[in-house]
C-alpha cells in the first residue's frame, strides 16, 4: 500500500513538473515565432525598397535615397517597483508625494537606493507614479540622471545611471 501511494506521489509531482516543461517550451515556441515573423516583415520591406528602386530606374527616375533603417525605441530601465503609499506612510515619511520604492534592483540598486526610500525628484522635477513614465522616456539607457529620496526624512541625492529594459 505505501508502495502505491509514494507512486502516486512520484507520478503526481512529474506530472507537475512536465505541465511546467509544458509551459515554458510554449513561452520559448512564442517567442521564436515572434522572431520569425518580425525578420519576416523586415525581409518583406527590404524587397518593397529594392522593387521601387529598379520599377524608378526603369523609368528613368533617380532612386529615392533609401529610407534609415529603423531601430526599435530603446526602452530605459530604472529598476525600482513601487509601493502603496498610505497618508500615514506621507507623514512618517515628511512628504505629500513621491513613489515609495519596494524592491530595487539595477540601476537603482546600483545608485544606493533603498527599499522603503520615497522617491521624490527624478532630473529635477517632483515625481508621481503617474509621471514617472513620462520622465524616464525623455531618456535614453546610458544616461545618468539626478535623483532624490527621503529616507528617515533625509533628504538623498544620487545619480542613476539608466540601462536598457529588455522584454
Amino acid at each position: 500500500m505505501k508502495s502505491t501511494a509514494a507512486f502516486a506521489l512520484v507520478l503526481l509531482f512529474s506530472s507537475a513538473a512536465f505541465a511546467q516543461d509544458d509551459e515554458r517550451t510554449k513561452r520559448i515556441v512564442e517567442r521564436i515565432e515572434k522572431e520569425i515573423r518580425d525578420s519576416h516583415e523586415k525581409t518583406r520591406e527590404e524587397i518593397r525598397a529594392i522593387i521601387r528602386a529598379e520599377i524608378q530606374k526603369s523609368q528613368g527616375k533617380p532612386a529615392p535615397a533609401p529610407a534609415p533603417e529603423a531601430r526599435p525605441a530603446q526602452k530605459v530601465y530604472l529598476g525600482i517597483s513601487a509601493d502603496d503609499l498610505s497618508d500615514a506612510d506621507r507623514q512618517a515619511l515628511g512628504s505629500s508625494s513621491g513613489i515609495k520604492v519596494a524592491e530595487v534592483r539595477g540601476p537603482a540598486k546600483e545608485a544606493g537606493i533603498q527599499s522603503g526610500d520615497l522617491l521624490v525628484e527624478f532630473d529635477g522635477e517632483a515625481v508621481s507614479e503617474d509621471k514617472l513614465g513620462e520622465l524616464l522616456a525623455k531618456h535614453r539607457p546610458g544616461d545618468s540622471v539626478p535623483a532624490v529620496v527621503l529616507r528617515s526624512k533625509k533628504r538623498v541625492t544620487v545619480k542613476i545611471l539608466l540601462a536598457e529594459r529588455k522584454d
